[in-house]
């Protein structure tokens, strides 16, 4: 079995490997430590199964694990995490992810998990099995292009950079906000960046981890 462990906390990281081995005696462990790292392996080699922090550099939540889990084919994913949050849990769980496992669990835990995943299986923890689905069935749906204006309105950027990201005239980026603050049910960018945080799953302070 050949794993990708991306995870730019080296301890953890680690100990995580330490666990991972009692998988099989010939298992096979490759570590990126950020999202450019992450992209650059799976480009280059194949791997069984990819464990993914969420919280690494660059890493733009939900959006980049969604990103990923896509460039992948059936190769699936598990994010360990420090964020429990079940709204950010099921936006992974949309996103593709077929495992989630808290930072805080026992290292048994993540054994338990991959071997449910790599069975075809999904895993959750299970104080969070009864509050998060299977499917996209958060109270919030947004299409992928909605959810992309937000990670850039996260970013605190103004309507004409987010249309030159996206090759669309500013006028058409301030028609899909009006929307978006509709659909969020907020009154301006403000709320609609901290919102939209909680959502995609970014660590806006940079700890929490």
């Amino acid at each position: 079995m050949k794993l990708l462990l991306a995870d730019d906390h080296g301890l953890f990281r680690d100990s995580i490997a330490l666990w991972l081995q009692q998988l099989d005696k010939n298992v096979e462990i490759l570590f990126a430590s950020d999202l450019l790292s992450t992209q650059q392996a799976i480009a280059e080699q194949q791997f069984d199964l990819i464990i993914l922090d969420l919280y690494m550099p660059d890493m733009q939540g939900a959006i980049s694990v969604k990103k990923i889990c896509e460039g992948l084919g059936s190769t699936p994913v598990i994010i360990v995490s420090a964020e429990e949050d079940p709204r950010v849990i099921q936006q992974c769980i949309n996103a593709g992810v077929k495992g989630y496992v808290p930072k805080s669990a026992q290292g048994t835990t993540i054994l338990k998990a991959i071997k449910q995943v790599v069975e075809g299986g999904v895993y959750l923890p299970n104080t969070l099995q009864g509050a998060v689905g299977h499917g996209p069935n958060m109270q919030v749906q947004l299409n992928d292009k909605q959810l992309q204006i937000l990670a850039f309105i996260v970013q605190g950027k103004s309507n004409k950079e987010i249309g030159e990201g996206m090759f669309l005239s500013e006028g058409t980026i301030k028609q899909y906000v009006t929307k978006l603050l509709r659909i969020l049910d907020v009154d301006n960018r403000v709320q609609a960046s901290h919102k939209g945080a909680e959502i995609l799953g970014i660590n806006r302070a940079g700890g929490g981890r």
